[in-house]
């Protein structure tokens, strides 16, 4: 498996996942409030909801560096760059990025015509980008999750004991046991 150069961007990609980071100066005397912003984020149930809506996003961090003086995002996500910032600013997540990025020195807003050249400006390219598991997408993974949980309810229901017992189930059983 190999790292190519993402074609939307200057960034990494395995199978159909891609890396972003971008770095930017916080505006002094904003570090306090962009803490503030972070740690009120963390909690923030709209947006988990609207990174399931969106359904193309592995993980995402915010790690202030430098003293606080800047800011990092960094994230994985499945699909064209391009359509990935554009589901940002249709989503709960453009209010959060505001809020965020709002604490750093020249972001036009996520909703800006100009935001994805100001996102490639402070974009830092990964020497080595690597994933556990590269192949699946974020919508598999989560169907995976939810077959097996599904998978599991008719394990401990005591009615399907005979079904289980059928030949052609043996693999899955034995997979299930792992």
């Amino acid at each position: 498996m190999t790292s190519t150069i993402n074609e939307y961007r200057a960034g990494l990609k395995v199978g159909p996942r891609s890396e972003f980071l971008a770095i930017g100066d916080v505006i002094p005397g904003r570090e306090e409030a962009l803490r503030d912003t972070l740690e009120r984020h963390r909690s923030d149930p709209h947006i988990q909801q609207a990174i399931k809506e969106i359904g193309t996003l592995h993980e995402a961090r915010f790690v202030l560096l430098d003293g606080d003086t800047r800011l990092m995002f960094a994230s994985s996500f499945d699909g064209p760059w391009d359509v990935y910032i554009d589901d940002f600013a249709r989503t709960d997540i453009g209010r959060a990025f505001d809020e965020t990025w709002g604490h750093v020195q020249g972001y036009p807003g996520v909703k800006s015509p100009h935001i994805k050249e100001w996102f490639k400006e402070h974009t830092v390219v990964a020497g080595n980008f690597v994933c556990a598991y590269p192949e699946p997408t974020v919508k598999q993974v989560l169907k995976a999750l939810a077959l097996q949980e599904a998978f599991q309810q008719v394990l401990d229901d005591p009615r399907a004991a005979e079904a289980l017992q059928h030949p052609a189930l043996k693999p899955l059983l034995e997979m299930a046991a792992d």
